[in-house]
């Protein structure tokens, strides 16, 4: 389980990589703050919901 604040004060994070952690929960909404993102790994986990819209707005991220 991801805490909501959990990326509260890491808008210089650059990668993510969280795949295969056996985390449970929703993705939380502070991951939008990390605006540098260039890399997001979250597979291999159970999270549930939908991915943030907002995510869009991390235009570092590739795809």
């Amino acid at each position: 389980h991801l805490s909501s604040g959990i990326f509260d004060n890491l808008s210089k994070l650059r990668v993510l990589n969280l795949r295969a952690n056996n985390i449970s929960g929703r993705i939380p909404n502070s991951l939008i703050k990390c605006k540098e993102l260039t890399y997001l790994s979250l597979h291999n986990n159970s999270l549930e919901g939908s991915i943030l819209l907002e995510i869009g707005n991390l235009t570092k991220l590739e795809f």
